[in-house]
C-alpha cells in the first residue's frame, strides 16, 4: 500500500463514489497531501465543492479511515490510489476515477495487455452463455484479460470461460469485496482473485446501494479496450456500461441476435448505432492485431476444441456463425494470414458407465470425454450420465436421479454451458 492511501479514503469518504472532483484536485494541487494541509480556507475558495462536501471535507478526520484499512490488512486486501505503481493507467484518463481501488487478488498487467470487458443480462439464454464463454475462453487464449462483473448470466460465463483457458480476469463489484453478495457465485469470486483480481472501489463491507452497480460499470468498461455486450433487453444495465465504453473512447462490440427475441434488442440496437457485430473472439481480435502483442495460434484454440466445447454444429443450430479459421502471424512482418476452414466434431461419444462405477458411486471421468468429471458438479455428472443412457426428459432424468427439480435445472443449464449437452424440438436432451 502506497503512504498517501488514508489521504484518498478520507477524499472518497467526504466527496462519495465516483466524483468528477478527484480530477480537479489531481490538477491543482501536486499531491493529495498537499490538498488535505490546504485546509478550510482553501478549499472554500477552490469554488467547485457543494456545501455538504465541504461538511464532510471539515468533518472527516485521517483517524476515521483506520477501520477501514484495518479491515482490509485482516482481509489480505490491497489498497490502491491515484498515487499507487500498480493503480491503473486506464482509469487516470477518465473523468470520473475512483479514488480508491480495494483489491482481492493481484491486478494483471493493464498498460500493455489487450483487456475486453465482457458484459450482457443476468437471465441469458443457454446460448448466450455459450457464446460468453465460447469467446471469453478464445480471447483469454490468445493473451487477454476479461472483464466483467461478477453477476450471474454472461457475466459468469466470461469469468469461467477466461479461467478455464488458464488466462486471466478481472470482476468489478458494485459493492464491498467482504459484503455477502451472490453467495452462490463465492467460488468463482475465489478463483477469480487467484487468476487475477475482483475488485471494487466500496470500501469491504459496503453493501450495495441504488447506483452503486450502474457506477461501477464505468470501471469496467475504463479498464477495456473494448465492450462486448452478448445479449442484452432494452433497459439492460450492459448498455449504460456500453455508453461508458463510447463516452471513455473505447470500441464497443455486440453479438447479434433474433430480432423477435427480447435479449437481442439492446445489441441490434447498439449495432444500429455502429458497435462492430462479432460472432466469434477472431471478429475482436482482429481489431487489434498490431496494437497489442497476441498469442494467435495457427489452428484457433476454441471452447469448440477445448474442455468447454461447443461444436461448429451447435453453433450453426443456434444461427450463429462459427467456422474455425487457420490464423498465422508472420513474426517477421506481423501480417495476418487467415484460411478459413469448417472443424467436424465427433458424434462417436461412449454412451454408458460401467456396472461397477453405477455400483460405487465414484466420481469418474464422464463420458464425454473433454469434460473431466472434477470439473462437474456432483449433480451435473449424475444427470449427465443419465442423459448418456438415453434418459432424456426431465421427467426421466428426476425419476433416474433422485435430485431435486432445481438441482436438476441448474445441472443442465452447467451442461449447456460446457457444450456437453443440447435440447432437442421434443423438450428431450441429448449428448453432443
Amino acid at each position: 500500500m502506497d503512504g498517501n492511501y488514508k489521504y484518498w479514503i478520507w477524499l472518497q469518504q467526504s466527496l462519495g463514489y465516483g466524483s468528477h472532483k478527484i480530477n480537479v484536485i489531481r490538477r491543482f494541487y501536486s499531491s493529495i497531501v498537499d490538498f488535505y494541509n490546504a485546509g478550510k480556507h482553501d478549499w472554500e475558495h477552490c469554488g467547485c465543492f457543494t456545501k455538504r462536501e465541504l461538511e464532510k471535507l471539515y468533518e472527516n478526520t485521517l483517524d476515521e479511515t483506520e477501520e477501514i484499512i484495518d479491515r482490509c490488512e485482516l482481509l489480505g486486501y490491497n489498497i490502491l490510489t491515484p498515487d499507487s505503481e500498480d493503480y491503473p493507467i486506464q482509469l487516470k484518463e477518465i473523468y470520473d476515477p475512483p479514488a480508491v481501488l480495494y483489491v482481492n487478488g493481484e491486478l494483471p498487467p493493464m498498460g500493455n495487455t489487450l483487456s475486453i470487458g465482457v458484459v450482457g443480462t443476468r437471465e441469458a439464454t443457454p446460448s448466450g452463455k455459450k457464446l460468453a464463454y465460447s469467446i471469453s475462453f478464445d480471447l483469454a487464449k490468445a493473451g487477454v484479460n476479461i472483464i466483467s462483473g461478477g453477476a450471474l448470466g454472461i457475466d459468469s460465463s466470461a469469468h469461467k470461460g477466461a479461467l478455464d483457458a488458464g488466462g486471466k480476469t478481472v470482476c468489478v463489484l458494485g459493492c464491498g469485496l467482504n459484503y455477502n453478495y451472490l453467495m452462490s457465485n463465492a467460488g468463482l469470486r475465489a478463483d477469480i482473485a487467484e487468476n487475477g483480481a475482483v475488485i471494487s472501489e466500496y470500501p469491504p463491507n459496503l453493501a450495495p446501494y441504488r447506483n452503486s452497480f450502474p457506477k461501477r460499470n464505468r470501471i469496467i468498461s475504463a479498464l477495456s479496450q473494448g465492450i462486448l455486450v452478448v445479449e442484452a433487453g432494452k433497459n439492460s444495465g450492459a448498455l449504460i456500461t456500453a455508453a461508458n465504453a463510447a463516452e471513455q473512447n473505447r470500441d464497443v462490440f455486440a453479438v447479434p441476435g433474433n430480432p423477435s427475441s427480447f435479449l437481442s434488442a439492446g445489441t441490434n440496437e447498439l449495432i444500429k448505432q455502429g458497435a462492430t457485430p462479432v460472432t466469434n473472439a477472431y471478429d475482436i481480435l482482429g481489431e487489434y492485431l498490431g496494437k497489442y502483442s497476441l498469442t494467435i495460434e495457427e489452428k484457433p484454440v476454441s471452447a469448440a476444441e477445448n474442455a468447454k466445447s461447443i461444436s461448429s454444429n451447435q453453433m450453426n443450430r443456434q444461427n450463429i456463425p462459427k467456422a474455425a479459421e487457420k490464423i498465422r502471424l508472420n513474426s517477421d512482418d506481423k501480417q495476418l494470414k487467415m484460411n478459413s476452414t469448417v472443424t467436424k466434431s465427433s458424434k462417436d461419444k461412449k454412451r454408458r458407465k460401467s456396472k461397477e462405477d453405477k455400483e460405487t458411486g465414484n466420481r469418474q471421468e464422464t463420458s464425454f470425454k473433454k469434460i473431466p468429471a472434477n470439473l462437474l458438479s456432483d449433480e451435473a455428472n449424475l444427470v449427465y450420465n443419465a442423459i448418456c443412457e438415453n434418459v432424456s426428459t426431465i421427467d426421466s432424468i428426476l425419476h433416474r436421479t433422485k435430485l431435486p427439480i432445481n438441482k436438476i435445472l441448474q445441472s443442465i443449464t452447467e451442461l449447456e454451458i460446457y457444450g456437453a449437452i443440447e435440447a432437442t424440438r421434443d423438450g428431450k436432451y441429448i449428448p453432443v
